[in-house]
Parts: structure tokens; sequence; C-alpha cells
């Protein structure tokens, strides 16, 4: 990891948790990946993956609002980054699991969060199905996942 790279990881950590939220953005390659030239980030590395600090386990009410929050911001930051599309379930999954969602794909904010974060992400149209595409999202899903993302422009 280059030390720009580490200066502006230590400057987020130190600088989120003051607004409520911590944002873990790493991307990791092993000593032996790089020595062989393959540059694969780490699986179960994460891109920009955003938590609410004060989520509990519970799948209420009271913690759809900061799931979709969480989900709309990784979704944002995942495609600015430029993040590999097989990342991003991984990270979906964790946000999920710490709002105490257990099955992503079938809760309906879901859609709408992912559509919305690729709206402020000001993903065009052909970007946002492109990456419904690379998410192999059922039909059903992507036409949600666009319908809240014609909503957030």
């Amino acid at each position: 990891m280059t030390s720009s790279r580490m200066l502006l990881l230590a400057i987020l950590a130190a600088l989120l948790p003051a607004y409520g939220c911590q944002v873990i953005s790493a991307s990791i390659t092993s000593p032996s990946d790089s020595i062989s030239g393959t540059g694969k980030a780490i699986g179960g590395s994460s891109q920009a993956v955003s938590m609410s600090s004060g989520s509990g386990g519970d799948s209420d009410d009271k913690s759809k609002p900061s799931y979709e929050r969480d989900l709309r911001e990784y979704t944002a930051s995942f495609v600015r980054a430029g993040a590999k599309p097989d990342q991003y379930k991984t990270g979906v999954t964790r946000i999920a699991a710490s709002h105490g969602i257990s099955n992503w794909e079938a809760d309906s904010k879901t859609p709408d969060a992912i559509g919305a974060g690729l709206g402020s992400a000001q993903q065009s149209e052909a970007q946002a199905r492109a990456f419904c595409s690379d998410q192999a999202f059922p039909a059903s899903f992507t036409n949600e996942v666009m319908s809240a993302w014609k909503s957030a422009r």
C-alpha cells in the first residue's frame, strides 16, 4: 500500500467516527500477488464498506433507515472507486448482516438503496444497467434498482 493511501486511510479512520459512521476503505494486495504480477486484491477485502456505528442486530423498522443509508453510501463509493464487481455483494452482505438482515436479496429496501446509490454517484442509465448486469441481478430486481435510480437523479 502506498504511503499516500495509508495517509488517506488514517485520515478517514480518524475523522469519520466523529460523524457517526465508520468507513473502511482498503485495497490490499499481498506481497506474493505483487511479486507474481497478478495484483489481485485479497479476497474478503472490501471497498468503502460503510456501517452505522449505532446499528444494532435487530431487523426492526428502526434499523431500515440506517441500512438504506449505509447501502446507498456503500454503492456510491463502490462505483466511484471503480472496484471489482465481484466484491460488491460481499460488502452488501456485510452491511445487511450488521443490520440484522440475513437475506438482503429479498429485502424490499435493498434495490431502492442500490438505485439511490447509483444515482448519487451520478451514474448514467447505461452505467447503472451495466452495474446491475455485472452483479447478475434478476430482471425484477434490476427494474426496482432502475426505478430508484431514476428517482434519485
